[in-house]
């Protein structure tokens, strides 16, 4: 099965990157596809305020690693390890102009607009990054990952989702029926709200799952997970 990712990539580092690439070339192509003079300015003007941002957001988290290290070493020793220089704050040089907020709503919108010029190829699209990559993905191999927690007293389960449009969930309550079905989730997360027998103060409950893809489960069942539980 292939699917499609979006095409702005998830980190702010590769949005740094991926914006650098869309400033340098959106020249190119802005007369053909109506983008004004003034727009290709002002992305060229977002590109350069976010990459100064994430570099000092970069940079100071470096610094604040250096001095948490520098407290803890002066706070006690450790083996041979001596204090170097006191760390100090770091260079940043001028900041660029600044630019409202929103900067990739800004640029998700102008995609969209050239996008749906009568002069867009696909060519411009993957030359621009503005085509999500396609990802091909093994349905056979599919498996959720669960995890449970108790929530005031009660199993809290959340399973990965991913691509899938439901999960199917289990438990075995260990009171001889094995695992029984606890429906089928449209969302990652459930609270077990099932009272224990009156006769049972304690009891461990297991829970998996399975994936759930159109109306067909798909890939393999999730290892098991467990929690103990108190009658309320």
């Amino acid at each position: 099965m292939s699917t499609k990712t979006g095409y702005l990539p998830r980190t702010d580092a590769d949005r740094a990157i991926w914006m650098n690439n869309f400033a340098n070339k959106i020249a190119t192509y802005a007369p053909s596809v109506g983008i004004t003079p003034a727009e290709v300015t002002s992305v060229n003007n977002d590109k350069a305020y976010f990459q100064f941002i994430v570099n000092m957001h970069d940079v100071y988290k470096q610094t604040l690693n250096n001095i948490t290290a520098y407290k803890n070493l002066l706070r006690k020793a450790v083996a041979q390890q001596h204090l170097g220089a006191l760390p100090t704050a770091p260079v940043l040089g001028t900041a660029p102009a600044a630019v409202p907020e929103g900067i990739f709503d800004r640029v998700s919108k102008l995609a969209q607009r050239i996008k749906a010029s009568v002069n867009y190829t696909e060519a411009m699209g993957q030359d621009l990054g503005i085509i999500a990559p396609e990802v091909n993905i093994d349905l056979t191999s599919l498996q959720p990952e669960l995890r449970v927690k108790l929530d005031a007293g009660r199993p809290f389960i959340k399973a990965t989702k991913g691509i899938a449009d439901a999960i199917d969930l289990f438990v075995n309550r260990n009171d001889g029926n094995n695992f029984i079905s606890l429906g089928r989730l449209l969302k990652p997360e459930f609270i077990d709200t099932t009272n224990l027998p009156s006769t049972t103060p304690l009891a461990e409950w297991e829970y998996k799952a399975m994936y759930v893809i159109g109306n067909d489960n798909v890939g393999v069942m999730s290892p098991t997970v467990s929690v103990v539980v108190k009658r309320q």
